[in-house]
């Protein structure tokens, strides 16, 4: 199935001509093996240190996460750029659709992921000071 045929499929889910249950079906059955992905770009090796900052996110060890968070702040006034709060519930029902209609998401395994969430704690994934950008970047669970 051609991405135009899967465009298809979801503006006839948008406009209420399928169910959800038959444009799954529909897609799942004519789900063809993607090709592989364009080689990826090398990318910037970013120094990372590790320090106080600005943001300090409320993280407490231990505790199960209810958040996904990404941050991104301004180095020099420490002023938000982007703020993103990703309910750890609609993370775990978004890879469940994704791997459905998105055709990107089939080299992964959704139910690892939700696995590695569930079992995962509290606490900084990623926190990044590009100096260069004059940017902060912090994904964390909360």
């Amino acid at each position: 199935m051609t991405t135009d045929d899967r465009k298809e499929v979801l503006d006839l889910l948008a406009n209420g001509k399928l169910t959800v249950d038959e444009a799954a079906a529909m897609l799942a059955k004519a789900k063809e093996p993607a090709a592989p992905p364009p080689p990826a770009e090398p990318v910037p090796v970013v120094e990372i240190e590790k320090e106080a900052t600005a943001v300090s996110p409320d993280i407490a060890p231990g505790k199960t996460p209810a958040w996904f968070r990404v941050r991104v702040n301004k180095l020099d006034t420490g002023k938000s750029k982007v703020s993103v709060n990703i309910p750890i519930r609609m993370l775990k029902f978004g890879f469940t659709v994704a791997s459905h209609f998105a055709p990107d998401m089939d080299g992964l395994d959704v139910e690892e992921l939700q696995g590695m969430l569930a079992e995962g704690e509290s606490g900084i994934l990623v926190d990044v000071r590009d100096e260069e950008s004059n940017e902060h970047v912090q994904v964390y669970l909360e």
